[in-house]
Order: structure tokens, then C-alpha cells, then sequence
């Protein structure tokens, strides 16, 4: 695997994490809603419970504590919910454990799994993938915009902060789309779900010398959230409904507490409040 932190290099002594779809750029609706759940539904031949299957994915990886879970983990737990209530899956199991257990939840690593043990459910989990992977090519570049305030808030972060994308996405189409609206000149780095965890990314990272304290994960779901709880490091959340707001905040108060050491106690506490009660509303 190629090393993607062969070559990067601390810049300033703070560091800003940013999670990609559904907190930088408006893509996470028009993803799952015209990719990884028909695409899903079309692998498993589930068109006849469609609408209810397409209801319940947008439940659960868009509007509850399971937001921005990585792909392989939503397809898992949408399929143990249709082996419950609509239709058996075959080799359920295969699947399940390998979420479990796997250290890189990832195309490629799918692939390798695959051609180690020939399990049906895992060769149809690896097709479903690679079908996502193709018709989100078909999703024009203008209908994922970034939010809007997200890069006046990269150009006021980038004057004392290294910023890295850290995202469970798949790094081809992170990098078309950062590319295409010429925000990538802003990151040092691209951490995807090819590289690990965000977990893992973040850990990486502040082997570079970074101080916890100085190190802030922005995402709009919980696994940022446990991500920068993990590692010990600030958690900033960009709130589903309201990004515009989340991020003009994030420029104007946020990053001048994270810069002063005011960040930790009563304003962190505060944001996370609030970005729990907007997803289990």
C-alpha cells in the first residue's frame, strides 16, 4: 500500500482535521440517495421493498447517532435489517464478521478478502462497491458544492493551522472534488478509509510533533466526534440542517478560542451539546 505520509510535514504547530462529505462539501444526501442505496437495492434484487430499504438507509446513515459511518459498515446493517424483516441474505454472516474484524474497511481490502475465501456475500458486498464507485462518477461535480462560508473559513484557518482531510470516503472521488473547485491547494494531506481509521489518521498524525491541544477534528458525524475523543484531541461539529451556520461559527468564534487556548470546557461542551440534540431530535 502506498505510504500517503511519506513526504508531509508539520507546518505550524496547530493542526485542523477535516471530515469531506456532509461537513466540507454537500455531498452526503445526493451520495446515498442516488448511489450507495439503489445501488444496494439493485445488488440484492430488494426493488420490491425499494422505498421502505431506501427510507431506512437515509435513517440511518444520514440521520441519526450512525451518521458518516463508513460504507461497508451502513451496507451491514442495512442488510441485517432486511435479513430480519424483508428478505434472507445469503452468507450474512461472512460479511458481518469481516466488518468486525478487518483493519482496513476499504474496496481493495474487500477484494483481497474476497479472493482469500470466495464468500458469496463478501463477492457481492465487493460488486455493490465498485457499482457505487462507478455511478458516483455519474454525479456532476456542480451538485457537490462545498458548503457554503467552508472555504472563507479554510483561508482563515490555513494562516496558523495545518489542515488534513481525514474522511472514511473513497480517496479518487475525495480528490476530483476538492480538485474541482480548487480547494485542495489548502490541505497538506488526504487521508481516506484506504489509509485507515480516522482514528488511526489522526494518531498518525500527531506523531509529528502536534500537542493535543492544538489538535482539533472537524466532522458533522459521531465517529468524528469518538475519533477526537480517542485520540484526545478538540471536536468541532458541523450540524446537519445547519453547515452555513456551523461553519461561519467555526470562523468567526471557534477557531479564535482554539488559537487563544479558550476552546476546552464550557465551549466545547456547549457545540457538542447542540450537535448531539440536532441528530437525535
Amino acid at each position: 500500500m502506498e505510504n500517503v505520509f511519506a513526504g508531509y510535514r508539520r507546518r505550524h504547530d496547530y493542526l485542523i482535521c477535516i471530515d469531506s462529505d456532509g461537513c466540507a462539501m454537500n455531498t452526503m444526501e445526493i451520495k446515498h440517495r442516488k448511489s450507495l442505496a439503489p445501488c444496494m437495492v439493485y445488488e440484492w434484487d430488494l426493488g420490491e421493498y425499494r422505498d421502505a430499504i431506501m427510507r431506512r438507509w437515509r435513517e440511518i446513515s444520514l440521520y441519526s447517532m450512525d451518521r458518516g459511518i463508513n460504507r461497508f459498515e451502513a451496507l451491514a446493517k442495512i442488510l441485517v435489517d432486511v435479513n430480519e424483516n424483508y428478505k434472507r441474505v445469503e452468507d450474512l454472516e461472512s460479511l458481518l464478521n469481516w466488518v468486525r474484524t478487518t483493519k482496513e474497511l476499504s474496496t481493495e481490502s474487500l477484494r483481497r478478502e474476497v479472493e482469500r475465501t470466495g464468500s458469496p456475500a463478501l463477492k457481492k458486498a465487493l460488486e455493490w462497491s465498485e457499482l457505487v464507485n462507478g455511478s458516483l462518477k455519474m454525479i456532476s461535480e456542480k451538485n457537490k458544492q462545498p458548503f457554503e462560508g467552508m472555504r472563507e473559513a479554510l483561508e482563515t484557518a490555513e494562516q496558523f493551522a495545518d489542515i488534513v482531510i481525514v474522511t472514511a470516503a473513497n480517496r479518487t472521488e475525495i480528490v476530483e472534488e476538492w480538485e474541482y473547485y480548487d480547494l485542495l491547494k489548502h490541505v497538506g494531506l488526504v487521508l481516506t478509509q484506504e489509509t485507515g481509521s480516522k482514528e488511526y489518521c489522526i494518531g498518525k498524525l500527531l506523531e509529528y510533533g502536534y500537542q493535543k491541544d492544538h489538535v482539533m477534528m472537524v466532522g458533522d458525524a459521531p465517529i468524528d466526534q469518538r475519533a477526537a475523543k480517542t485520540e484526545g484531541v478538540f471536536f468541532y461539529p458541523i450540524m446537519v440542517w445547519k453547515e452555513k451556520e456551523s461553519w461561519e461559527e467555526f470562523r468567526n468564534n471557534a477557531l479564535k478560542k482554539f488559537r487563544e487556548g479558550t476552546f476546552a470546557g464550557e465551549y466545547q461542551a456547549e457545540v457538542e451539546k447542540e450537535f448531539v440534540q440536532n441528530l437525535t431530535r
